[in-house]
């Protein structure tokens, strides 16, 4: 009965410092990141990224790769419009967020949620800003882990160079007005690697 008690300790142990020491990896079609913009002061639509890329280390260094050009609008010509008049996707393919997350949510336990706000890196068209979010972090029985956006981000087009863009946009489709902030949402799941 020792020798199992003790074999017993010791493969816990060992399964705890390995998912410790795991690499996470975003499992992209279980993911989401999408944002609703507002146009003609009343009308409100929700766009989304098909193609996000993600990981965090051991040390909890976490990077967010949005590819700009995978923007679904549910309408291809103003994706069209977006990917060159907005983003500008041939000199800035991705949008990225870096943040450093904390031991809490490195040791969660599986089966435990924890909300955490975090100071985050969102760098657009080659301009940084650091903005704050508010996460619910849930550690799966599976061994994977949840990051869900717990109220919107919201995203300022002045502050990451996107006003002119917006400017044209409006005008190419004949709008009164093209809202400036955006609020954002998004639901990461990452498995251990």
């Amino acid at each position: 009965m020792k020798s199992f008690l003790l074999s017993t300790i010791f493969i816990s142990i060992f399964l705890f410092s390995a998912t410790a020491n795991a690499h996470w990896m975003l499992v992209e079609d279980e993911s989401s990141l999408s944002f609703v913009s507002t146009k003609n002061q009343h009308i409100s639509e929700i766009q989304q990224f098909k193609s996000i890329k993600g990981e965090f280390s051991p040390e909890g260094e976490f990077q967010l790769e949005i590819d700009l050009a995978s923007i679904d609008s549910g309408i291809e010509i103003r994706d069209t419009r977006m990917r060159e008049k907005l983003f500008l996707v041939d000199k800035f393919p991705t949008a990225n967020l870096t943040a450093q997350l904390p031991d809490s949510v490195l040791t969660l336990a599986k089966g435990n949620s924890i909300s955490v706000t975090l100071p985050v890196e969102l760098n657009v068209m080659g301009i940084s800003k650091t903005i704050s979010t508010t996460v619910q972090v849930t550690r799966k029985a599976d061994n994977g882990i949840v990051a869900t956006s717990t109220q919107p981000i919201l995203i300022s087009a002045a502050d990451f160079g996107l006003t002119s863009g917006i400017e044209i946009l409006q005008k190419l489709a004949g709008l009164s007005g093209i809202g400036l902030t955006v609020p954002v949402n998004f639901n990461l799941v990452f498995v251990a690697h």
